[in-house]
């Protein structure tokens, strides 16, 4: 029986890459750096959207850079997969200012955080502690349906789910 590391050090040069905004040369990478806040689904706007939940004090930087400004967050979605492991992470840059941050998910076991994002095209930050969750959240409109759809199609071929599992 091949175990996880095992697998990594057979299959990690077929990882695929859709940008490259970070670099994980191990499986141990991955798995080290995945986002451990918490995200789900939750109702907004009468419909499903994903959620990421940051820590109190990353969520209240974040709205403080947007606070009384008009302003724009680029999104990218960076895909790794090896035919049976898909590595998510969410890139997320703040135009015109120095905030950017990203959140790195195992997608295998979150499809259907994936399917909302790609039905909604909205993300939605909220902070970890819940009694400050249901008046602080923040929804980032995701304009790119094309590779919202592309990014979805990789993640459901690769993990065999369609997101309603």
């Amino acid at each position: 029986m091949q175990t996880v590391n095992d697998c990594c050090n057979q299959s990690a040069r077929y990882l695929f890459l859709m940008s490259n905004k970070k670099k994980y040369s191990s499986y141990d990478d991955f798995y080290r750096n995945l986002h451990t806040s918490g995200a789900s689904i939750i109702e907004f706007n009468n419909g499903s959207v994903p959620c990421i939940c940051v820590e109190n004090e990353q969520f209240k930087k974040f709205v403080n850079y947007a606070a009384g400004r008009k302003m724009a967050v680029d999104t990218n979605l960076d895909i790794y997969h090896n035919e049976k492991d898909v590595f998510v992470q969410i890139n997320m840059n703040i135009l015109d200012t120095d905030f950017e941050d990203s959140f790195l998910f195992h997608a295998n076991e979150m499809v259907a955080f994936f399917k909302a994002m790609l039905d909604s095209a909205l993300i939605v930050l909220s902070p970890t502690d819940p009694s400050l969750m249901s008046e602080n959240i923040f929804a980032i409109q995701l304009p790119k349906k094309e590779s919202l759809e592309e990014a979805f199609r990789i993640i459901s071929k690769y993990t065999n789910k369609t997101g309603f599992e």
